[in-house]
């Protein structure tokens, strides 16, 4: 599929709304405000994270990790933040996928793991077992991310993609990880509306 996306990068990059590359760039460059009710407005509204109906204690803590000084190991983050995970009706939850914003914010260069990122790779979130079990699972599968994505900068892969993304926007604050991930979040979008490419359905 890296091939459909330097095939069809200015559609695929169409796709992605200016305004959310600058509320990211704004995310990274403001990050010193983070105790700021402003800043974590802007955060939260960036990475959709009311929709999940998480706690105050929630936030609380993952602004509070958040601010460490060094990046945290998915495994012992994913534990503190399942301790305060509990939405409104009680139950708590695994929030893998806002652990990996939260790592990739304190180091711009590791993945983020989401439901389109799974899809482009047809990974199966695992649903059984216990916390730790699918931790370590998910965390295998960021671990693949990251080589994959290193790889594929390393071989030039999605490198007219990447060009084209940096000559639309003109990102400061974008490693190419994170355009990587806009990319497929952009061509996954564009499948899960039913769009066609060159006459044929995106993940027919």
């Amino acid at each position: 599929m890296y091939l459909v996306i330097n095939a069809f990068h200015e559609t695929t990059i169409s796709e992605i709304d200016p305004q959310y590359v600058a509320q990211y760039e704004r995310i990274r460059e403001k990050v010193a405000e983070i105790d700021s009710e402003h800043y974590r407005r802007d955060y939260r509204d960036f990475w959709v994270m009311n929709r999940s109906q998480l706690s105050k204690r929630f936030y609380t803590t993952y602004f509070g990790l958040l601010k460490a000084p060094t990046a945290h190991e998915l495994p012992g983050l994913c534990d503190a933040l399942y301790e305060v995970s509990s939405r409104l009706d009680g139950k708590r939850t695994l929030q893998f996928s806002f652990a990996t914003k939260l790592v990739h914010i304190q180091n711009p260069h590791l993945p983020i793991y989401d439901s389109r990122v799974a899809r482009f790779y047809l990974f199966r979130a695992p649903s059984g077992g216990t916390v730790e079990e699918r931790t370590k699972k998910l965390t295998a599968l960021h671990n693949f991310l990251i080589a994959e994505y290193a790889r594929v900068i390393h071989n030039g892969l999605l490198a007219p993609a990447i060009g084209a993304f940096r000559d639309r926007f003109k990102p400061r604050l974008h490693t190419d990880e994170k355009i990587i991930d806009w990319l497929i979040w952009a061509l996954v979008g564009l499948a899960e509306d039913g769009a066609v490419l060159d006459g044929r359905i995106v993940y027919s």
